[in-house]
């Protein structure tokens, strides 16, 4: 046993501290450096990464084979594609969803209205925070409970 290192030794008080299974986030993304910051950002965060993807067809393809992912975040335009066929079927399948741009105006009609929005350039820590405060809400969204 290394009294130096608190992680060495025979489980004890760290197995207790072992955090929950890692949340999967679907990342799509089509710009190879935004994406690694993103990726390291999320990993620091407890994330395991799906991608990152940086084509519409790439992200639907993952989708639609059920690959398990908790949460995505969305560029909005992916190479002159717009994403809004993968956000609309992320939705039919209750996966939260963020939506990265640079745009001014993504969604004039409102359909991914309670989608947050995080503006590009993206300052690592806040896609971190706000993909973790999006989860967050969904998994404190349960059905009411029976009268007793």
């Amino acid at each position: 046993m290394d009294d130096g290192n608190p992680l060495a030794g025979e489980g004890g008080e760290s197995e207790a501290a072992e955090p929950a299974a890692p949340r999967h986030v679907l990342l799509v993304e089509d710009e190879e450096l935004v994406a690694m910051t993103m990726v390291d950002e999320l990993r620091s965060r407890g994330w395991e990464v799906v991608g990152p993807v940086a084509t519409l067809d790439e992200a639907q393809a993952l989708v639609a084979e059920g690959v398990h992912i908790d949460a995505a975040i969305l560029d909005i335009n992916l190479r002159g594609r717009w994403v809004h066929s993968l956000a609309e079927e992320l939705t039919r399948r209750g996966v939260p969803f963020v939506v990265c741009t640079g745009y001014e105006i993504i969604d004039p009609d409102g359909r991914f209205a309670r989608a947050p929005l995080v503006a590009k350039p993206i300052a690592p820590h806040q896609l971190g925070a706000t993909l973790d405060e999006l989860v967050n809400r969904a998994d404190e969204i349960q059905p009411p409970l029976e009268p007793s």
